[in-house]
């Protein structure tokens, strides 16, 4: 009776455990995977980042020796590259989309999309770096956090080729 009782604990104990450790893993292959891709279209660009960040399904980076700012987004395991070259950079601004709504009677405020506006000095076109969309399987995580601290370097780098270019 002992032996059976310790049988079926041992058994149900396992059943639980197996499906978690099973879905981490595959979460990690799925990191890795990730990651990998990021790491491919980062050497195939042949820059080396000072400052770089990834989350959910997206890279950024700054290369300062040569003062280029990429942007990867991982759609249906293909990667999107923007490379921008951060002397041709007149503007950065953050482009943030809210919608309000009632919860509860009290008014809620829930962010739809976040990006980084790029306004170049030569072309008239803008380029937005879509760090956050709702219809994305993300959560929101800091969002705006990001983009601030990413419009503060893109500025930072944006002013430091103008210092180099005024002591030159």
């Amino acid at each position: 009776m002992k032996i059976s009782m310790s049988v079926m604990i041992i058994l149900t104990t396992l059943f639980c455990v197996l499906p978690f450790a099973w879905f981490m893993l595959i979460g990690k292959n799925n990191a890795r995977k990730k990651e990998k891709l990021f790491k491919d279209a980062v050497k195939n660009e042949n820059l080396s980042f000072n400052t770089k960040e990834q989350w959910n399904n997206n890279f950024i980076g700054i290369d300062e020796s040569k003062n280029i700012l990429i942007f990867i987004k991982l759609i249906n395991q293909e990667t999107s590259v923007l490379k921008i070259d951060l002397k041709r950079l007149k503007s950065c601004q953050i482009n943030r989309k809210t919608r309000d709504f009632k919860k509860e009677n009290k008014m809620e405020t829930e962010l739809q999309s976040l990006g980084l506006e790029l306004s170049f000095l030569m072309k008239s076109e803008i380029n937005t770096l879509n760090l956050y969309d709702i219809n994305d399987r993300f959560s929101e995580d800091l969002e705006m956090k990001r983009a601030e601290k990413w419009q503060t370097l893109i500025q930072q780098s944006k002013l430091g080729v103008g210092e180099n270019k005024r002591a030159a």
